[in-house]
């Protein structure tokens, strides 16, 4: 006898009561209330209002879960100083959280979005970051040759408007062009289905690159399902891009101080040249050494 025909057999008081216990246990799935579900009278009506709210109650003890173990997180990326490492773990724990089997990230160059880290689990592909592995796909381009914007691919539209995309099946959805995804699944015998596009912006509302995470998996059945943008998901974002823009600004600082350095150094060896050449010494030199080729060429 299956477990569906055991619960059904029971009465529908006390399987709507053996509901309420697991919920509280956190032990709740649909299968308990089946066929009440189906029901129109009063029982279906109660038995739909007990699975919504375990529904709700384990989102927010996800949420919970996720919030505990995001805020490490955070403080662990600020204070990364590895710059290819910081890149890497944005992508891991935007998968983790998510449950998503591949991750890309994108940093904006001038018009460009350049890869910089490309993972996918199931293939068993990490390119960028630590790996060593360059990734050598073209950057997307911010706008066409004739200067028009780039809306047809999603990092580029998602980097554009600063809107974030969320996209069930690329093969059935409308208004971008994912040829170049579908290129990679014929090569590779992989199937991007579930996309959620996620521009990176600084507290001034700079653009710094594009997250994208593909293929969220329901953690019970592995199926991929389409992305739910939780709110710990977008602490986060925040987190990771406060860390992300605080080491890019660290870094162009360096570099500022290392120009200014080069230019104080040029200066100070001009001024040192100057003094040289323009000392006494240096003057009565060069007369003797004129009169030296004069002599020397009579």
């Amino acid at each position: 006898m299956s477990d569906v025909t055991i619960i059904s057999s029971t009465s529908p008081l006390k399987r709507l009561m053996h509901a309420l216990r697991a919920i509280e246990a956190g032990e709740y799935t649909s299968i308990l209330l089946v066929d009440l579900l189906k029901e129109s009278g009063d029982l279906g009506q109660l038995a739909r209002m007990l699975d919504s709210m375990a529904h709700e109650i384990s989102l927010r003890d996800h949420q919970l879960h996720l919030l505990r173990k995001v805020i490490p997180i955070g403080v662990s990326l600020s204070a990364e100083k590895d710059f290819n490492r910081l890149l890497e773990t944005l992508v891991v724990e935007a998968q983790s959280v998510t449950n998503a089997d591949a991750g890309t990230l994108y940093l904006l160059e001038e018009d460009v979005l350049k890869f910089v880290i490309l993972r996918n689990t199931s293939l068993d592909l990490v390119m960028g970051g630590t790996s060593g592995k360059p990734i050598t796909l073209n950057p997307v381009r911010l706008r066409q040759e004739d200067g028009s914007e780039n809306r047809s691919n999603v990092a580029s539209f998602a980097a554009l408007t600063r809107k974030r995309i969320n996209i069930a099946d690329a093969y059935t959805t409308d208004g971008f062009d994912f040829s170049g995804t579908k290129t990679f699944d014929q090569q590779t015998r992989y199937r991007s289905k579930s996309f959620l596009t996620i521009p990176l912006e600084n507290q001034s509302g700079k653009l710094i690159g594009v997250l994208q995470l593909i293929n969220a998996k329901d953690p019970k059945t592995n199926e991929i399902i389409p992305f739910i943008d939780y709110d710990v998901l977008e602490m986060l974002i925040l987190l990771a891009t406060a860390a992300l823009d605080g080491y890019i600004r660290e870094a162009y600082l360096r570099q500022e101080i290392a120009k200014l350095k080069i230019e104080i150094d040029e200066t100070r060896r001009a001024r040192q040249v100057a003094e040289i050449t323009e000392s006494k010494y240096f003057r009565d030199l060069k007369t003797k050494a004129k009169e030296m080729r004069d002599r020397d060429g009579k």
